[in-house]
């Protein structure tokens, strides 16, 4: 799968922080504000009729600490492809955790998912492991495989630059992430928004959330309860896929436990 690096535009964030010091107004003001609504109810209803058009969705999301802007560190990209028409994924994980760099491709066909790593060799390739039901080695899978959330559930607050800024449901951001991060959906962020800036650039949308302050709307004595930190800043591209190839379950499944990843073809 190509990969491609990303550097998140500091635009996107001083979108965002439009957002957050935007304020309301009377009169002339009220007013001018009414129309902003509509014309970035517009926009934002523009972007959604342009996702929902995608035959295959090809997307990038990088998750940080924090706003990038201010020192936020990576943590991981996911890029992946996502078939609207049959719900099947083809995702590839690069990361460094612990200091440990790894990557590794996931297929998810008809509800199974398959697993391919590049430490069994570039024989391997096109080999596949079944993980269904393996939740420590699938735990960078979102729960909600279609990478459109942020763009179909998101609520237009204001023009942010050439984007717009708008509220996200938090549930909607924790099952958009890798489910490993947050394997349930912490009850507290029930009618709790995430703050972000979606921006089109053509055939390109570009999205950025703020997950880090998202928590503060979340009462202190339920917060102690949520591991925040393993997530700060969830920045994404998207785009119709210019390979139009469809995705289709894996050509050798193996079991790397009995068979060594050399012989996988074989199987």
């Amino acid at each position: 799968m190509t990969r491609r690096n990303v550097t998140w535009a500091s635009a996107l964030a001083t979108g965002l922080l439009l957002v957050l010091s935007g304020c309301g107004g009377s009169g002339t003001a009220a007013s001018t504000k009414t129309t902003d609504v509509l014309m970035e109810g517009e926009q934002l209803d523009a972007m959604v009729a342009q996702v929902e058009k995608m035959g295959i969705v090809e997307w990038h999301g990088q998750l940080l600490t924090k706003n990038p802007d201010n020192g936020g560190k990576r943590i991981f990209d996911l890029d992946g492809r996502f078939s609207p028409a049959t719900g099947y994924s083809e995702l590839s994980m690069d990361s460094v955790i612990d200091g440990n760099a790894q990557q590794i491709d996931y297929l998810v066909v008809a509800g199974r998912t398959y697993f391919n790593s590049e430490a069994w060799g570039p024989n391997a390739s096109s080999c596949w492991a079944e993980i269904t039901d393996d939740q420590s080695r699938s735990w960078a899978l979102p729960t909600d495989l279609d990478p459109t959330w942020p763009v179909t559930s998101a609520r237009a607050i204001r023009l942010a630059g050439d984007g717009v800024a708008v509220g996200i449901p938090a549930k909607d951001v924790i099952t958009g992430m890798p489910r490993g991060l947050f394997p349930n959906v912490p009850a507290a962020l029930d009618g709790i928004e995430a703050g972000g800036v979606i921006t089109p650039h053509g055939h390109l949308i570009e999205v950025s959330v703020d997950v880090l302050n998202m928590w503060n709307d979340v009462p202190e004595e339920e917060l102690a309860n949520i591991a925040t930190r393993k997530a700060g800043w969830w920045a994404m591209t998207m785009k119709e896929s210019p390979n139009g190839s469809n995705i289709v379950p894996p050509q050798h499944v193996f079991d790397p436990a009995v068979t060594p990843p050399s012989q996988c073809k074989r199987a």
